[in-house]
């Protein structure tokens, strides 16, 4: 008689499901043809028209603030030669504002035990600045075809998670375009809901930034290294994208079969840092290992705050039904029901 195959616990069924995910991530990296995709609405941070840029970092803030302090509405710039051979021209008396380009250099040490060369870290360096001129001061410039925001059956899911957070999730219009956790003071920050493309780019991000907020010594305590570009920063960013995969999946936004544009975001950015890593697919299984605690830790909580909501919205009836009370009017009532009435089917509604 053959053996029975021993039945797989809930933690090895879930070990191993991560475990086909993080190889089919791998093989994928392998595709060409994968980017990544904003998720922000770009008409709403200072971008460029004509290359696509969307202004980070100091750009952006100086942008921002320029356009406030001028009091323009349109966040379009672009520069002198690029609205010349657009065909268009810079207003008689228009004032630019200058951008910054930087770069991050990577530099190695050797190791002492094996001789070789080990990324040490990166360093930004200052390789260029260009002024650009508001769209507003731009003649022929044609108006722009603004994306919305798509709402989509997340939002709730959105709302549900940030009731739930272990730390505060401060949503401002401060962080636009952006999203960060903050270890220093324990909390999420991150641009309003209405200026990302949909629900569900918000709801992803989110769930990225709140991966990283379990690294907490009072949550998971892992160490979150805040030293860009650092070895230990990388793999940090390893466990908050897979957390935020794996959690999409858990809570029915990411589809089963892993296609379709999110899930390539989602590769694209892990991909950026396994460069960083030197494409070393053990780093992405022991980000996969602690993304796993991480997301048991955040579902965990997320389901504790769906209970208490069921709880509250439970009660909403205008008058307190009894199934007993109820099951004797309905005997009542078939007592005295006609020959006709009895032929007629009857549905009856617990709510």
């Amino acid at each position: 008689m053959m053996k029975s195959k021993q039945k797989q616990t809930p933690t090895e069924i879930i070990d191993n499901q991560r475990q086909v995910v993080v190889e089919k991530i791998i093989e994928d990296m392998k595709r060409d043809g994968l980017h990544w995709a904003e998720p922000y609405l770009p008409f709403l941070t200072p971008h460029n028209p004509v290359s696509g840029t969307v202004y980070q970092g100091g750009n952006r803030v100086h942008l921002g603030f320029i356009g406030f302090m001028r009091g323009y509405t349109d966040n379009r710039w672009a520069t002198f030669n690029q609205i010349k051979d657009a065909g268009w021209h810079v207003k008689k008396g228009a004032k630019s504002a200058l951008i910054e380009k930087w770069k991050q250099f990577a530099f190695y040490k050797e190791n002492e035990d094996t001789g070789e060369k080990e990324l040490a870290g990166r360093y930004p360096k200052l390789v260029g600045y260009w002024n650009v001129f508001n769209a507003e001061d731009i003649e022929g410039i044609p108006p722009e075809n603004s994306p919305v925001h798509q709402n989509d059956r997340t939002a709730i899911i959105a709302q549900n998670l940030e009731e739930s957070s272990r730390c505060p999730i401060i949503e401002s219009t401060s962080y636009l375009g952006s999203a960060a956790y903050s270890p220093a003071t324990d909390r999420i920050l991150i641009a309003p809901r209405e200026t990302f493309r949909s629900d569900e780019a918000f709801t992803r991000v989110l769930l990225h930034e709140m991966t990283h907020s379990t690294g907490h010594p009072s949550a998971l305590a892992r160490e979150l290294d805040t030293r860009f570009g650092s070895p230990s920063y990388a793999e940090e960013e390893l466990v908050a994208e897979l957390g935020s995969l794996f959690l999409s999946a858990d809570l029915g936004i990411q589809s089963t079969d892993l296609e379709g544009e999110f899930y390539e975001n989602h590769v694209s950015y892990l991909q950026s840092w396994m460069n960083a890593l030197e494409n070393d697919p053990s780093y992405l299984f022991k980000a996969a290992s602690k993304a796993d605690h991480a997301d048991t830790f955040i579902m965990e909580r997320y389901e504790e705050e769906l209970g208490k909501n069921i709880e509250i919205d439970a009660p909403e009836l205008e008058e307190e039904v009894s199934l007993a009370g109820e099951s004797h009017d309905m005997v009542s009532a078939s007592e005295h029901q006609t020959e006709s009435e009895m032929q007629e089917p009857a549905l009856a509604a617990i709510l």
